[in-house]
């Protein structure tokens, strides 16, 4: 009996260590919108588009911008897509300006855009994903479906980290218009 304890005991010891860590994280997919953000701007983004383009973001200067982070191989980034796609449309007439940026290849990007049916502006970052999150208020760095809220003059005003619902939409856009 005194064997059985002592070889169970460190298997216990870490699955208690374990479950007590993953209760610590924050599961991305129920995180709400924060408005407690850095100081990043719309100029801070410059990306290629599908087509191979650079793109700068302050461009979109004077209009709403939702900056959505996604790859063709998140399952939460591609349940909410068809949102974006719904919300850009419903929201356009009032200077709202959806923009994707794609975690992945610009090809895979095209690809899978054109499947769902992406009809708002599409960037792609290969490098440096993690950095332009994080500069954007990710707190976990690299996690993904991220978003993040800037107001008409380019500044950063909110985010959100996990799949976004149409009330984080709309709390975060309403203020802003």
């Amino acid at each position: 009996m005194k064997r059985l304890l002592l070889f169970l005991m460190p298997g216990m010891l870490a699955l208690g260590v374990g479950i007590f860590v993953g209760l610590q994280k924050q599961d991305p997919r129920t995180e709400t919108v924060s408005t407690t953000v850095p100081s990043a701007t719309l100029s801070d983004i410059s990306l290629m588009d599908i087509e191979g383009e650079i793109q700068l973001a302050d461009q979109w200067l004077g209009k709403v911008v939702i900056v959505n982070h996604w790859a063709s191989w998140c399952p939460p980034c591609i349940e909410e897509i068809p949102l974006l796609i719904e919300f850009q449309k419903s929201y356009e007439d009032r200077g709202v300006q959806t923009i994707g940026v794609a975690h992945d290849t610009a090809e895979a990007a095209r690809i899978f855009g054109d499947q769902m049916g992406i009809d708002y502006p599409s960037l792609v970052i290969e490098e440096g994903g993690s950095q332009l999150m994080t500069s954007q208020g990710n707190t976990q760095g690299s996690a993904l479906p991220f978003t993040a809220f800037f107001d008409r003059e380019g500044n950063l005003a909110s985010v959100k980290l996990g799949l976004l619902h149409l009330e984080d939409l709309e709390s975060a856009v309403q203020p802003l218009l």
